[in-house]
């Protein structure tokens, strides 16, 4: 985003003085006001170098209007650090007045995020939280007046792509002995690029479909070990195929290994 005087005396320090326990904050007793602000987006996740642009808006109000041009939007995630917009396109406003009530405008911006350690590290992944800045036309730097913020509007959560393998062994099982299935849950790494193993604890569960059956069962629920590796052993079942799954978390996204098929003897 090109920024203006707005941008250097208050909007550097947007996520600091937010905290994480934001509310409105304006500097006189009649700022303008945020009306509420949204995430065009659902959550999703990023592989290794992928990249993704969303939207992302606000509408404010003030009786003198809005600035077209003095006004933020950052994305606040774990790690505490902010994501920002993308510079605004030249000959283009951020805020356009309604043309049923100038008095009230939406505010728009761009968000381009990628898995590399530029944009995002491993830190990163998680809820990413929605914190706004605008001025009203009447503001002036450096006096008070005309200026507020708002925090915890919407929110995103952006993920690390994640693989998973399973392979069932032996094969075909010995009559009467466990049936051991190991695989393993990697991450992509946004620090190193490339994926790396899970950290531990992650759950993940086995999986099991019986041949001709629509029935899917859960024999055994697990986390994973270093490195993000998952063992277990179950009792041999019918002919029928086999799975590792991870229903993910707010920094993983769901995934499921590659089906095993396994015949008994």
């Amino acid at each position: 985003m090109r920024r203006s005087v707005v941008a250097a005396t208050v909007l550097t320090t947007l996520a600091l003085f937010l905290g994480p326990a934001a509310t409105a904050r304006a500097d006189v007793a009649s700022p303008p006001r945020i009306l509420g602000g949204t995430v065009h987006a659902a959550d999703f996740a990023l592989g290794p170098g992928d990249s993704r642009t969303f939207f992302v808006s606000f509408d404010a109000e003030d009786d003198s209007g809005i600035s077209r041009n003095n006004a933020e939007a950052d994305l606040l995630g774990p790690a505490g650090r902010q994501l920002q917009a993308d510079p605004r396109q030249a000959g283009t406003d951020i805020c356009t007045p309604h043309a049923d009530n100038p008095k009230r405008s939406t505010c728009r911006f761009t968000f381009t995020v990628r898995g590399n350690r530029w944009s995002l590290t491993n830190a990163d992944a998680g809820l990413h939280e929605l914190y706004v800045l605008v001025a009203a036309n009447d503001w002036v730097p450096r006096e008070e007046g005309g200026l507020v913020t708002d925090g915890r509007l919407d929110s995103i959560r952006i993920k690390r792509k994640a693989q998973l393998t399973a392979d069932a062994f032996p094969e075909p099982p010995r009559p009467g002995h466990p049936l051991g299935v190991v695989g393993r849950l990697t991450l992509a790494d946004w620090d190193n690029g490339g994926y790396t193993g899970a950290p531990e604890g992650l759950p993940a569960r086995l999986v099991y479909k019986a041949d001709g059956s629509t029935r899917y069962e859960y024999p055994a629920d697990l986390t994973t070990g270093r490195g993000g590796v998952l063992a277990t052993a179950v009792p041999p079942r019918p002919d029928g195929i086999w799975w590792l799954a991870h229903d993910g978390t707010d920094a993983t996204p769901w995934v499921y290994s590659a089906a095993d098929h396994v015949d008994m003897p």
